[in-house]
C-alpha cells in the first residue's frame, strides 16, 4: 500500500510546476487529488514565491534604472505629442465641414450653366438643321419643276446637289424628316428615269412582232429632246448599261441571229434598211458568206449612222464578241478548206474580213483584233481544220466497220546460188517451189526441183532464224509482250515503240534489192554463180489499209506541193511545215482505235495485223518512191518527211496484234489440255472420259484456228502460226508426260493413243499440191513446230521395249531430243525394277 502523501508534498510539487513548468517524479504524488483543505497553504506559497521574485527582479534592475527612467520620460512626451495632434486633426475636421454647403451652390450653379449652354446649342442646331431642310425641299421642288418641263439634265444635275444636301444630315439620319426626305427624292429620281426610258422607247422602237428595229434623232414633248440629253442623262442616273444591254439583245434576236443562224428550214432572214429603220423582209435566197458579211456590214453602217457615238462604242463593247464569235464558229469554220482545192477561195475570204474590219468603223475596235487574228492565224486555222478532218474520216472509216476483204500478194527477191538445190532439175516439187519464178529465165527453162529443196529453202522465209530465235509457246518476254499491250493505251498511240521488244510474229517481207553490176565486168562471175528468185504469197487484207492509204499520201502530196518554193504565195503556205506531222497523228489515231474496230470480227487481229504491215509495206515503199530532194523544198521543212518512225510504229503495232492473238489461243489451248489433270489415271473412269476430252478438244481447237485463219494469213504464217500453237500443245503433252512417276502398260498405251491422235494434226502442214504432180508431199510440221520429233519419239517410248529403246539412244537420234537424265526418268517411269532396266540405265551415261 503506497505510502500517504502529505499536504506539504502536494502544495510544493504544484509550486515547482508552475515556476519550473516541471512534474514530480513521485508516482504517489502524481496520482493524488489536492484536498481543499491545501488551498490555504498554496496561495501562501504562491505569495512568498512572487514576493520573492519581485526581490530579485528589483536586485537585478538596479543596474538598469536609469535607463528604464528615460524610456518612461520618453513615453510620456510621445503621449503628449499624440494627444496634440489629434486636437490639430479635430480643427481642420471642423474647417473643413464649414465649406461643404459653399461647394455644394458652387457646382448646382455650374450644372445650370451647363444645361444653358447645351439648349442654347440644341436651339441654334435645330434652327440650322430646319433650314438644311427647308433647303432641300426647295432643291427637290426645283428638280420636280426641272422634270415636269422635260429639263432632264438640269433636273438630275439639281438632284445630284438635293442628294448631297440629303447625305449632309449628320444626326439626323433616322429621323422621319429625314426618311422623308428620301423617299421624296426616290421618287423623282424614278419619275426622271421613267421619263427618259419614255423617251428612249420613242428614239429606238423594236418591234419583236413585226422583227424590225427603227431609231430617231429626237423626241417632242413639252420641249424638244434630243438622243444625246437622254444619253447624258441615262449616263448620270447610271442606267445608260442597262438599256445598251437590252438594245444588243433586240438587235440579235430581231436583226443578227436570223440572218447568221440558219434555222429548221436551213434557210436564213433577208435583212432590209431603210432610211430609219432596219426589217427582216421574207427569206435569203443568196446565203454565201459574202452576202452575209455585206448585209452585216450594211447593219453596221446603218447602227453607225442613227445612233450617238456614245452608243455605238457601248454597243460595240457588248455586240461584237458576240458577233465575231457567230459569224467565226457559222460562217468562217465552213469556210475554211479541208484540202489545196479551196485554198483561192480561202484566200478571198480572207480578204472579205480584212476588208469587213476596215468598214465597220467605231464598232471595228472591239472585234477588229478578233477578226484581224483569224486573218493572221489563217495557216494555223487550215492546218487544224485538216487536221480535224482526217482524223475524223479515221474514226469513221473505223467505226463503219472493216469493209470488203480483199486478197493481196507479198513478194520478196533473194539472191540465191546456182549451186543451191533450188536450180537441180531432178523433178519432184513440194509445193514451196511453185511460189517460185527465176526472173532471168524463161518459163519454158523452170523445171521440177528435188525434193530436199522445200527444206532447204524454208530459210529465205526467214522461218529456221524465227524458229530457233523464239522460245517456246509460253516465254516469258513474249508473255510479257502480249499481257503489257492488252489495255496499255501509251503502246496503242505508238508512244515507246522504238523500244526494243521481240513479240511473236511471222517472218517479215522485206524487198532486197539487187546488186548493181560494175561496169567494167568485174561481178561477171557472181553474177553466173548467182541467180535472183522470187517468192510470193497470196494473203487477204479488209478494205481499211487502203483508205489508211490514200488519206496519208494525199496529206504527204499536199504537204509537198506547199512546201515548194512555187507556193510560197498560198495563204497556206506555211502550215507545210504541220502539214507534215498529220500522217503521224493518222497513224496513231489508227492505232488507238483499231483494238476496237477489229475486234467485232473472229480473226480481227489476224486482219489487223495483215493490214498494219500492208499499210507499213506500201508507206515505205511510197517513201522510198517520192523521195523529195533538199533543194526542192523550203529548207524550214526539210526532214519533215521522215517517216521511218512511224512505219516501225505500225509495224510493231502489228505484231503486238498478232502476239496478242496468239497468247490468247495458247491460253485456250492450255486450258482445255488442263481438262487432262496431267494425264493422271487416264485409264480410269471418269478421269479416262476427261483426259478424251481434253485431247479431242484441244484439237478440234487447232482445225477450227487453221479454219479461221486459211482464209486471212498467208501460207507461210498460218504454217508458223500453227506450228507455234502446236508446240504449245506438245510441249504440255511432253511435260505432263515425263512429270509422270509411274506408268502402267494400258496407261501407256492410252498415252500413245493419244499421242498419235495429235499427231494426226501433221496434216494441216501438208505443201499445196503443184498440179500435175503425183508424188505425195511430206508434212512441213517438224519445220514449223519445235519438239515436234521429241513429241514423235515419247510416242514410240511409251510402246517400244528395253531393247528398242536402248538401240534408239545407241544407233538412231534419240540422244538429239532427250537427254540421258529425261529418258531415265521415263524407263524408270514405264519398266518395273530389274537387272534389265538397270543394265539399260546405266547403258545412257556411255
Amino acid at each position: 500500500m503506497p505510502s500517504a502523501v502529505t499536504e506539504i508534498q502536494l502544495q510544493q510539487a504544484v509550486l515547482q510546476s508552475v515556476q519550473d513548468g516541471t512534474y514530480p517524479d513521485s508516482e504517489a504524488v502524481i496520482s493524488s487529488s489536492l484536498p481543499s483543505s491545501a488551498l490555504p497553504g498554496l496561495l501562501a506559497r504562491f505569495k512568498q514565491a512572487r514576493e520573492e521574485l519581485k526581490v530579485e527582479i528589483k536586485e537585478v534592475s538596479k543596474d538598469t534604472a536609469p535607463d528604464i527612467d528615460g524610456w518612461i520620460a520618453q513615453a510620456k512626451q510621445l503621449h503628449n505629442d499624440i494627444e496634440k495632434s489629434r486636437a490639430t486633426a479635430r480643427q481642420i475636421i471642423d474647417q473643413s465641414q464649414e465649406g461643404v454647403p459653399a461647394q455644394e451652390q458652387v457646382h448646382d450653379a455650374s450644372n445650370k450653366v451647363d444645361l444653358l449652354k447645351g439648349e442654347l446649342t440644341f436651339n441654334e442646331t435645330l434652327a440650322g438643321t430646319l433650314g438644311h431642310v427647308l433647303r432641300i425641299r426647295e432643291q427637290l421642288n426645283l428638280v420636280q419643276d426641272a422634270a415636269l418641263g422635260d429639263q432632264f439634265i438640269k433636273a438630275i444635275e439639281l438632284f445630284a446637289v438635293a442628294l448631297h444636301e440629303i447625305g449632309h444630315l449628320r444626326g439626323f439620319e433616322s429621323t422621319r424628316v429625314a426618311g422623308a426626305l428620301r423617299h421624296r427624292a426616290d421618287g423623282l429620281r424614278n419619275a426622271i428615269i421613267e421619263a427618259l426610258n419614255e423617251c428612249w422607247d420613242v428614239l429606238i422602237v423594236c418591234k419583236r412582232s413585226e422583227q424590225c428595229i427603227g431609231t430617231k434623232s429626237e423626241v417632242q414633248r413639252t420641249s424638244l429632246i434630243t438622243f444625246e440629253d437622254v444619253i447624258l442623262g441615262m449616263g448620270k442616273l447610271g442606267i445608260l448599261r442597262d438599256k445598251i444591254d437590252i438594245l444588243c439583245k433586240s438587235l440579235n434576236e430581231i436583226i443578227l441571229v436570223p440572218r447568221l443562224v440558219f434555222d429548221s428550214y436551213h434557210t436564213l432572214a433577208n435583212i432590209k434598211v431603210d432610211d430609219n429603220t432596219i426589217r427582216v423582209s421574207g427569206r435569203l435566197a443568196d446565203s454565201t458568206i459574202r452576202n452575209t458579211f455585206d448585209d452585216i456590214k450594211q447593219v453596221m453602217e446603218y447602227l453607225t449612222t442613227h445612233l450617238p457615238l456614245r452608243i455605238v462604242e457601248l454597243l460595240s463593247d457588248i455586240l461584237m464578241p458576240g458577233l465575231t464569235s457567230r459569224l467565226e464558229s457559222i460562217w468562217l469554220t465552213d469556210a475554211v478548206p479541208s484540202t489545196l482545192e479551196g485554198t483561192t477561195e480561202y484566200h478571198e475570204v480572207q480578204a472579205l474580213v480584212q476588208n469587213f474590219v476596215e468598214c465597220i468603223g467605231p464598232f471595228g475596235k472591239i472585234g477588229e483584233n478578233h477578226l484581224t487574228e483569224w486573218v493572221e492565224r489563217a495557216p494555223q486555222i487550215w492546218l487544224t481544220k485538216r487536221k480535224e478532218t482526217s482524223l475524223d474520216m479515221v474514226r469513221a472509216i473505223l467505226s463503219n466497220g472493216l469493209g470488203a476483204t480483199k486478197a493481196v500478194e507479198r513478194e520478196e527477191t533473194q539472191a540465191v546460188s546456182r549451186d543451191d538445190g533450188v536450180f537441180k532439175h531432178n523433178g519432184g516439187e513440194d509445193g514451196w517451189d511453185a511460189k517460185w519464178s527465176d526472173e532471168e529465165e524463161e518459163k519454158t527453162d523452170q523445171g521440177s526441183r528435188d525434193e530436199n529443196v522445200g527444206e532447204e529453202d524454208v530459210s529465205a522465209w526467214g522461218l529456221d532464224d524465227d524458229t530457233d530465235a523464239r522460245p517456246e509457246s509460253s516465254t516469258p518476254a513474249e508473255a510479257a509482250t502480249t499481257d503489257d499491250d492488252d489495255d496499255d493505251v501509251d503502246q496503242a498511240w505508238g508512244w515507246g515503240d522504238d523500244v526494243d521488244t521481240t513479240p511473236d510474229h511471222p517472218p517479215l517481207m522485206a524487198t532486197k534489192q539487187r546488186p548493181a553490176p560494175k561496169s567494167n565486168g568485174a561481178n561477171t562471175e557472181l553474177e553466173n554463180k548467182v541467180r535472183h528468185i522470187t517468192l510470193k504469197e497470196t494473203y487477204t487484207i479488209t478494205a481499211v489499209p487502203e483508205t489508211m492509204l490514200d488519206i496519208v499520201t494525199r496529206i504527204v502530196s499536199d504537204a509537198k506541193s506547199l512546201a515548194h518554193p512555187s507556193q510560197q504565195q498560198s495563204p497556206v503556205a506555211p502550215a507545210a511545215t504541220g502539214l507534215f506531222t498529220l500522217p503521224t497523228l493518222i497513224l496513231a489515231m489508227y492505232r488507238a482505235t483499231a483494238d476496237s474496230a477489229y475486234s467485232k470480227d473472229i480473226s480481227g487481229n489476224m486482219y489487223l495485223y495483215n493490214d498494219s504491215m500492208w499499210l507499213a509495206e506500201k508507206l515505205r515503199r511510197y517513201s522510198e518512191e517520192h523521195e523529195v530532194k533538199e533543194r526542192s523544198l523550203d529548207p524550214k521543212v526539210v526532214g519533215k518527211l521522215e517517216s521511218e518512225s512511224d512505219i516501225k510504229a505500225l509495224e510493231a503495232f502489228a505484231k503486238r496484234a498478232y502476239g496478242k492473238e496468239m497468247e490468247s489461243q495458247r491460253t485456250i489451248l492450255g486450258d482445255l489440255l488442263d481438262g487432262a489433270q496431267g494425264f493422271a489415271n487416264c485409264t480410269t473412269h471418269p478421269f479416262a472420259a476427261e483426259c478424251e476430252t481434253a485431247i479431242s478438244s484441244t484439237i478440234d481447237r487447232i482445225r477450227e484456228v487453221n479454219a479461221q485463219w486459211k482464209k486471212v494469213l498467208s501460207r507461210s504464217a498460218l504454217l508458223q502460226s500453227l506450228g507455234s500453237l502446236l508446240s504449245t500443245v506438245i510441249n504440255k503433252i511432253i511435260f505432263d508426260i515425263e512429270d509422270m512417276s509411274d506408268i502402267s502398260e494400258p496407261e501407256s498405251q492410252r498415252l500413245t493413243a493419244f499421242c498419235n491422235s495429235v499427231s494426226n494434226l501433221e496434216d494441216l502442214f501438208l505443201p499445196e499440191r503443184v498440179p500435175g504432180s503425183s508424188e505425195d508431199a511430206m508434212p512441213l510440221t517438224a519445220v514449223y513446230t519445235p519438239n515436234w520429233l521429241k513429241f514423235q519419239y515419247l510416242s514410240n517410248i511409251l510402246e517400244s521395249s528395253l531393247a528398242d529403246i536402248k538401240y534408239l539412244w545407241s544407233e538412231g537420234e534419240l540422244r538429239l531430243e532427250f537427254t540421258a537424265e529425261e529418258l531415265t526418268d521415263l524407263i524408270e517411269a514405264l519398266f518395273a525394277d530389274s537387272e534389265h532396266r538397270r543394265r539399260a540405265i546405266s547403258s545412257l551415261g556411255r
